[in-house]
């Protein structure tokens, strides 16, 4: 699994498929609150967009230059966003949490958070347990993600 690793299907009703466990709030003690909630939002709508498979949507989120770290090296946005949108991968279970927003600079946001995940990748299962990361930058008026990292959690 690639990128994200997010697939899904689109309903009449969307109902979050990766919800919120525990502690949602920003525990930084230099976080803008009201931004800091709306960067939260934003990072767990676009989990749920990548799950719908919304491509437009979810790709909006995203700056021109954006980027991913994974197991199998660095992707560009396009190779990312690809993965992300994989038909043969399906999320039964997503769960976000601990997320922590720390404001580097005016224009920049860290996101971090945990994530626990299931589902099937090209007909097998898999269980996914991260720490994860996003920077978030404000260009234009606009705050887009700029880089995405996730860290398998250690099972020593």
């Amino acid at each position: 699994m690639a990128g994200l690793l997010l697939s899904g299907t689109v309903n009449a009703t969307p109902q979050p498929l990766c919800h919120a466990v525990g502690n949602t709030a920003p525990t930084s003690a230099t976080a803008n609150g009201t931004l800091a909630q709306r960067l939260i939002a934003e990072e767990r709508a676009s989990w749920d967009l990548a799950i719908k498979r919304d491509a437009a949507a979810y790709t909006a989120f995203h700056a021109q230059d954006f980027i991913t770290v994974g197991g199998s090296g660095v992707a560009g946005k396009a190779a990312s966003e690809a993965s992300a949108m994989d038909a043969h991968v399906r999320f039964d279970q997503c769960e976000l949490s601990l997320f922590d927003v720390r404001f580097e600079a005016p224009n920049a946001a860290l996101v971090t958070y945990h994530v626990k995940a299931a589902g099937l990748d090209h007909a097998k299962p898999f269980h996914l347990e991260s720490f994860a990361s996003s920077l978030w930058m404000k260009r234009n008026g606009a705050w887009l993600n700029v880089f995405y990292q996730a860290t398998p959690v250690s099972r020593q």
